[in-house]
């Protein structure tokens, strides 16, 4: 869903569906206008993603991947930039 999102260039959908459900509507407002004035921050991000969903960078995967997951990956883009995402699942929903 997120890589559908951002290939569509959705932002806000985008937004609603990646941060963290215990964000403040003002703090998801906040991300999702720096994501609009910050378009190298959006491509990033959408690159992060779409390495994570191929799995072609991604050197391990940590955490019980029930509840927790953290991909380890080189940056798709930028060189010599080793990243880390994590991702939770509450309520059934990651």
């Amino acid at each position: 869903q997120l890589v559908a999102l951002g290939a569509a260039d959705d932002k806000e959908a985008f937004v609603r569906a990646f941060v963290p459900l215990d964000l403040t509507d003002e703090e998801l407002k906040d991300y999702l206008d720096r994501l609009k004035t910050e378009d190298n921050e959006w491509q990033n991000l959408k690159a992060e993603i779409q390495a994570i969903a191929e799995g072609s960078n991604v050197k391990r995967i940590a955490g019980d991947q029930v509840n927790h997951v953290v991909f380890h990956f080189q940056h798709p883009t930028l060189a010599q930039c080793d990243r880390e995402v994590g991702f939770d699942c509450i309520n059934d929903e990651w």
